[in-house]
């Protein structure tokens, strides 16, 4: 019995060791989501200009800073400010939305946000040289419908 559970926590303890060995050395930077190749959800005009801005992303602490820009020229901005540990924390500029961040065992950074629109889930890959961010992600609204979009963002 004792062997078995020496096994499992060496496993469990490899699989934690593959996702940190997967996870990119660092994602800050300034990341411009590339308008062309991105696409918004059913009814959500798109952004003139939208700049992600992660200032940390240590074992930690995670920050980053959202500004956007629309068309008319009005602006705004959202903040996040907690760790990449599955841990859900408030979103300073959307009033009631919390979102959490985790590393996938490929190296992807997951977001879950829950607010008053509901439930969405994006799945970030980076590429090998870590100028572009690919976002595969998912909304769902609280009546149960579900949209799927994509967001690229290219590092600055």
């Amino acid at each position: 019995m004792n062997k078995r559970l020496v096994a499992a926590v060496i496993m469990i303890a490899l699989g934690a060791a593959s996702a940190a060995m997967a996870r990119p050395a660092s994602v800050v930077g300034r990341w411009r989501l590339n308008l062309k190749e991105s696409e918004s959800l059913p009814g959500e005009e798109q952004p003139a200009e939208l700049i992600m801005n992660i200032t940390d992303d240590s074992p930690t602490v995670f920050r980053w800073t959202v500004t956007v820009r629309m068309a008319d020229g009005a602006t705004g901005s959202t903040h996040f400010d907690g760790a990449i540990d599955g841990r859900p924390r408030p979103v300073d500029g959307r009033p009631g939305s919390t979102s959490y961040f985790s590393w996938t065992q490929d190296g992807a950074l997951k977001q879950v946000s829950e607010g008053q629109g509901g439930l969405s889930v994006e799945v970030c890959t980076f590429s090998a040289d870590m100028r572009r961010m690919d976002c595969d992600a998912r909304q769902t609204v609280r009546d149960g419908r579900t949209w799927a979009y994509e967001e690229v963002f290219d590092r600055l």
